[in-house]
């Protein structure tokens, strides 16, 4: 029994899963701890100040993770020890063009920031430049499938952060500052930590050259596009929410964006494993299969989710309470629209990185461009017509169906593919699990 637990725990995707879960538990506690600390706009504030981080790191993420993964795994020695130093190279210009960028910005609009902004794009390079050992460590493990080493980083990070809010809770020390400099303090022990035990591989740097360099700006470019659109969605309905209604409003809004992540470990793992199946299909030209794995995994990881989302509607009031507080409440409606809308997260989902993986890329970011129109334009109007978050929620439905529709139509123009044949084949797929199921845990109690 114990070989077999053993056996499970070593398992790639089991690994790919748990780090999903660990970064997700400690985020939940993390932001429960501070919901219940800050004032409604003080964390209203410190919601927008991290979705601007994000973005950021998005944006670098994108530009090198898919990459440095494509060019580094199963490759020689010395391929790899270029292709890591050329991704360090685009890594820290790209961060150094950051700073440039976040001090020409307060520099010319000084006056237009209040003070916690002041003090929030003061820090926002510090934090750009803690992160980046820690993240790119984290894709260097991933391209050589040490999915145990990111489990430690994401644990190590996630604890840290978590660990110095109690203190500073039961310290009385509670405040947006304070809250900041403990996000970095994590960010620096994960980051040395990683430095300290080689996982960054920095020395590469001396051994980049700029043809790999280019290579990898050109396949990065392509991917960078679509996830920041991706990302930004989320961003700008937080930011007119502060900008049109007021910062306690974001933090209302931030409630339901914790209870889509249940739904987003499931996605994430899940789109993990289909990735190497949808691409090797794809790279020996056989749609036909490229297909079948497109309407197995969308239509099994619909019916998955679907017990969570009935679960989390039943409960929802109670779950609110435990993840924050009574006087947020008043966000159940906006939580149940996006729990309607999360049955049809794997149908997007899937959709764009099939069509990244068939080596479309562009067309998923013009499906991510259409979404964020739609869902700009629909923020400004909405709001303006009604200055309720339940109509911004609406224009989130919105966007996500007509991001569907698109991608839909477009990948139906490579694959032959049916909304009958996703349900058909994803229910199949869920009756081969449970059929399964009782034999493996026959195995383990052996």
């Amino acid at each position: 029994m114990g070989f077999r637990l053993l056996t499970v725990v070593r398992n790639h995707h089991f690994q790919s899963l748990l780090g999903n879960v660990i970064s997700a538990f400690f985020n939940v506690l993390s932001f429960a701890l501070l919901v219940r600390t800050l004032p409604e706009s003080d964390f209203g504030e410190w919601v927008l100040f991290i979705a601007t981080f994000n973005i950021l790191e998005q944006i670098r993420t994108g530009l090198l993770q898919s990459g440095l993964i494509k060019f580094y795994a199963g490759t020689e020695e010395e391929t790899a020890r270029r292709v890591c130093g050329a991704a360090w190279y685009i890594a820290l210009l790209l961060t150094a063009g950051f700073l440039i960028i976040n001090f020409l910005v307060f520099a010319t609009m000084w006056s237009h920031f209040n003070a916690t902004w002041h003090f929030f794009g003061i820090h926002l390079g510090l934090l750009l430049v803690l992160s980046l050992p820690f993240n790119f460590a984290s894709w260097l493990l991933q391209a050589k499938h040490q999915f145990d080493r990111i489990v430690q980083l994401r644990l190590l990070q996630n604890s840290t952060f978590l660990a110095l809010l109690v203190i500073l809770h039961f310290g009385g020390q509670t405040s947006l500052q304070t809250i900041l400099y403990a996000y970095a303090a994590a960010l620096l022990v994960t980051s040395v930590y990683s430095m300290i035990l080689g996982w960054t591989s920095l020395r590469s740097l001396f051994f980049k050259k700029m043809e790999d360099v280019k290579a990898l700006f050109v396949y990065g470019r392509l991917i960078v596009g679509s996830m920041v659109a991706s990302s930004f969605i989320p961003y700008s309905d937080n930011f007119f929410i502060r900008t049109l209604i007021n910062p306690n409003a974001v933090a209302i809004y931030s409630i339901p964006q914790k209870f889509m992540e249940v739904i987003e470990i499931i996605l994430r793992s899940f789109a993990a494993t289909a990735q190497p199946t949808l691409s090797a299909a794809a790279n020996k030209n056989d749609m036909q299969a490229v297909a079948r794995t497109f309407c197995r995994y969308t239509g099994a990881i619909t019916f998955l989710i679907l017990p969570f989302i009935i679960g989390l509607i039943v409960f929802v009031q109670p779950l609110i309470i435990i993840l924050a507080k009574k006087n947020y409440l008043g966000a159940t409606p906006i939580v149940l629209i996006f729990l309607f809308s999360a049955i049809l997260y794997p149908m997007d989902r899937f959709i764009g990185v099939t069509l990244d993986m068939i080596n479309k890329p562009q067309v998923n970011f013009y499906k991510n461009l259409l979404k964020v129109s739609i869902n700009i334009g629909g923020d400004l109007l909405f709001i303006w017509l009604f200055m309720d978050l339940r109509a911004v929620a609406a224009v989130s439905f919105l966007n996500l169906v007509a991001g569907i529709i698109f991608g839909y139509i477009c990948l139906k123009r490579y694959l032959d593919i049916t909304v009958k044949d996703i349900l058909k084949q994803g229910w199949g797929e869920i009756m081969i699990m449970l059929e399964k199921l009782p034999a493996k845990l026959q195995l383990v109690k052996k």
